[in-house]
This record gives C-alpha cells, sequence and structure tokens, in this order.
C-alpha cells in the first residue's frame, strides 16, 4: 500500500500571500532584485475596492521587504486603517546574506567634486528606480490606482534618501530618511540641503515632506555585559565621531527655518541603536505615510 500522507507531516515553504518578486537590469547593466507586496484584502489580488492607494519604495530591500510588508498587513487590525497601499522593496540578487555592501556604498552615496572610487552612484540609481522600477511596478497593477509615494531608506539608505529629497524634491511625496549618514564625506549632504533652500525660484506647487529617526544608543551607547572596558570606549568614540543624533538635529532644524517643505518630523527611539531602529522607524513611517496623511 502507498504511503499516506497528512498535512503537516512534512515541512513546505512558508507561502507569502499577495507578494512576488522580479529581476531589473539598469541602463548600467547591473541587476537588482525588485520585490512587492499589496494587501491582503485586494480583490483578486490585484485590484483595491478602496481608491487611490499610497506607494511606498524601500531601498535595502533584502533587509527590509519582509518587516515593510508584515507592518503594512498588521495595520488592517488597526480602527485608524486606512486601506493598506503597496510596497515596493529594491535590493540585489543575494543568497545567504542581507547586503551587499560594495553595490550599496555605490548607489546610496551621493556623487561629490573629486570622485571617490566605489562611491558617488545614486543619481544613477534614481534614474533607475524614476525610469525603470518605478513603471514596471504600476504597470503590474492596470487595475489599481495610487495616490501618494514615498521613498525609505536607512543609514546610507537615509542618506540616498536626503540626497533625493534635495536634489529631486517632487520626485516623491514624502522622503523617510532613517538613521542618515550624514557623518559621510565631511557631512557633504547638508551643503546640498542649504542648496535644496537657497533655491528660492524652485517651482514648488506641491511641497514634499520628511521624516527624519534615528536610535537613542547610536550616539551614546550603554556598555554591553561583559564587554571590556577598552572595547567600549573605542565604541563610544566612533559613536561620538558619527554624531548620528547630533547630525540629524542639524539638519531638521536647518530644514524646519526654510519654506521648501510641507512638513518636517523628527523622532528619536529611546534604546535602539543602528540595526534594531530600522524596525521602528519603517513601522512609524509607513504608518504615517499611509493613514496619517498630510503630515502636519
Amino acid at each position: 500500500m502507498g504511503e499516506t500522507v497528512r498535512m503537516g507531516d512534512r515541512p513546505t515553504p512558508v507561502p507569502l500571500a499577495n507578494a512576488e518578486q522580479f529581476f531589473m537590469d539598469s541602463d548600467q547593466g547591473h541587476k537588482y532584485l525588485i520585490q512587492l507586496s499589496w494587501p491582503l484584502h485586494w480583490l483578486d489580488n490585484r485590484t483595491s475596492d478602496r481608491g487611490a492607494l499610497p506607494i511606498i519604495y524601500v531601498v535595502d530591500g533584502n533587509a527590509l521587504f519582509l518587516t515593510a510588508t508584515e507592518v503594512a498587513w498588521r495595520r488592517a487590525a488597526s480602527s485608524h486603517f486606512a486601506g493598506g497601499g503597496l510596497v515596493v522593496a529594491i535590493g540585489y540578487p543575494l543568497a545567504g546574506k542581507l547586503y551587499d555592501a560594495q553595490r550599496r556604498s555605490l548607489d546610496l552615496t551621493p556623487p561629490t567634486e573629486s570622485p571617490i572610487p566605489g562611491y558617488g552612484g545614486a543619481d544613477a540609481f534614481l534614474d533607475f528606480i524614476d525610469n525603470s522600477v518605478r513603471p514596471a511596478v504600476k504597470a503590474r497593477f492596470p487595475s489599481a490606482t495610487f495616490s501618494r509615494e514615498a521613498l525609505y531608506g536607512h543609514s546610507y539608505g537615509g542618506l540616498f534618501a536626503l540626497h533625493a529629497l534635495f536634489t529631486r524634491p517632487h520626485s516623491f511625496d514624502c522622503y523617510i530618511a532613517s538613521s542618515p549618514s550624514i557623518w559621510w564625506n565631511s557631512r557633504c549632504i547638508l551643503h546640498s540641503a542649504q542648496k535644496f533652500l537657497d533655491n528660492a525660484k524652485a517651482s514648488d506647487a506641491k511641497l514634499p515632506s520628511l521624516i527624519v529617526s534615528w536610535g537613542s544608543c547610536e550616539q551614546n551607547p550603554p556598555q554591553w555585559p561583559d564587554e571590556p572596558l577598552d572595547h567600549y570606549e573605542g565604541r563610544k568614540q566612533i559613536a561620538s565621531d558619527l554624531r548620528m543624533a547630533d547630525n540629524a538635529l542639524d539638519l531638521v532644524n536647518m530644514l524646519g527655518g526654510g519654506n521648501r517643505l510641507d512638513a518636517v518630523q523628527s523622532k528619536e527611539y529611546e534604546g535602539e541603536e543602528h540595526t534594531s531602529v530600522m524596525a521602528c522607524s519603517i513601522n512609524q513611517g509607513l504608518t504615517m505615510f499611509f493613514e496619517d496623511w498630510p503630515l502636519c
């Protein structure tokens, strides 16, 4: 007699409903992994019955796609749920790791007057998102309409979001910069911020919004249990040099005094460090963009 297989007898892959992924090549011949998810309640898996909905684009997609997707889906249980939206994560063809350090260093850092080998490819990456990713995503949802779009990035990705805001402010409605690496290349992004503010002739019929966040332990890390004092002092010095909190506050104060943004919001997450704060910032950033729009 043949063996009877009952449900639960053998392990099966974990399915992810209402999601898909595909690969795309940039004009430079670089391959990217694009991952999408949409609300679980959408009719026929593709059609919304709630009108125009938001889209959030997330860089470092290998590390953040599932986090962002779960955040969006969990909101359906909230009394303030506004219908959800589309999550688009942009990452790399990777196996066994979350980050491609070399490629993200190139893609997520802004160009400089004196080129830095391996860095400065943010404009080409923005072109790829604008000209290739966004049209391809929307073509997959021909029956859906979308009301607004956001860009989220963490660390170098946060720096990338700021560069996008200062150079292409009308590309997205909201820019979400989590623990942005403002320290990079002698804080050159602050010069871009000032140029952005000084551009009084810019056409600002539609003002974008900005959300900046960081963890309280990024600049003032606690000592780990049983951590040798010399190791802690070295780690503490690096954190002090990077000035994650102070740099973010400097930027927020600078932008808050201008008239180029509809809203600027900032938040420090108590007890979070550079890696753990990602879950906090994507949770609040996505929730505010999907449900508490426009920002106050």
